[in-house]
Formats: C-alpha cells, structure tokens, sequence
C-alpha cells in the first residue's frame, strides 16, 4: 500500500533550507534599511543646510532663527518656511514688503533614525558636544550648522550627528 505525503525528514530538509536562506538574506535587508536611512538624513541634512546658507545670503549673513534680539526652533522654522523681508520679519509667501524666501518648500520631515520632526536651536553661546535624541534635528545659532540629532551610526561606522 502507497501513502501520498511528505515524511517527518523531507519536512525537515526542506525547513533547514528555508532557514539557511533566510539567515543569508534578512541581514543584507537590514543593510539596505540603515543605508536608506542615513541617505534620507543626508538628502535632509543637504536640503536644510542649502536653505539656511541661502537665507544668510539674502539677509546680509544673519543666520535663521533670530525674530527681535529672540533666538528660537519656531522662528527658525518660519524663516526658512514663509516669505521674509531684510529684517527676518515673516509674512505668508508673496506677502508685498516680504521679498525673501520661502527656502523650504514643505515641512521638515522625521529625522529616519529617531522618528522626530523636531529641532532644537542651540543659541549663541550656548554648546552642544553631542547628540541627546531629544529632537530629530539641532541648529546651530553660532554657525548655522544643523545636524542630525542621533547616537547612530552610518554602516561605514561614522556617527550619523557628523554627516
């Protein structure tokens, strides 16, 4: 008499197959992930960092951030996002009296290593020597830097806060 079927040690060379298989692909996906991820925080990194050098460049080297002698994340945000005049004052874009800008064309995105939309302004003076995971991004007030605010590490083993 025939029996149909699979026996108990076909079903076990099949699944050592598939699991060897799996260990062989599943660590180059996780390589892709954290390639993709530090290239969209490079391509944010870039586009940020164009804006403000642009903003400096319209506004007689004055860096974004600084609304009436008052440094913060938001006034930054709206010189960068809305139109401005010479002053830094911000109007909606194509507001009459408010030439400049606007430098970024949509919304800061998540910084892809913490998932934070984020930015804290590091003021004049102040100091930040390494990341916090606190926001997804800082801004330097001193330099118009902007960094990625993340303890990660790119897959060559440079800190992504470095990029």
């Amino acid at each position: 008499m025939r029996r149909s079927g699979f026996t108990l040690l076909e079903v076990a060379v099949v699944a050592i197959i598939i699991i060897l298989l799996a260990g062989i692909v599943v660590p180059q996906f996780q390589g892709a992930l954290e390639e993709a991820q530090t290239n969209g925080a490079r391509q944010m990194l870039e586009r940020v960092r164009t804006a403000v050098e642009f903003y400096a460049f319209q506004h007689d080297q004055e860096l974004p951030g600084n609304s009436g002698g008052a440094w913060g994340a938001q006034n930054l945000l709206d010189q960068l996002m809305l139109a401005s005049n010479i002053d830094g004052d911000t109007a909606p874009p194509r507001t009459p009296g408010y030439p400049f800008g606007p430098y970024l064309t949509s919304e800061l995105g998540p910084n892809p290593f913490n998932d934070l939309g984020t930015v804290k302004l590091v003021g004049p003076g102040e100091s930040m020597a390494e990341p916090d995971e606190q926001t997804g991004w800082v801004f330097f007030a001193d330099t118009g830097a902007f960094r990625a605010n993340t303890c990660y590490m790119t897959s060559s083993g440079s800190p992504v806060w470095d990029l």
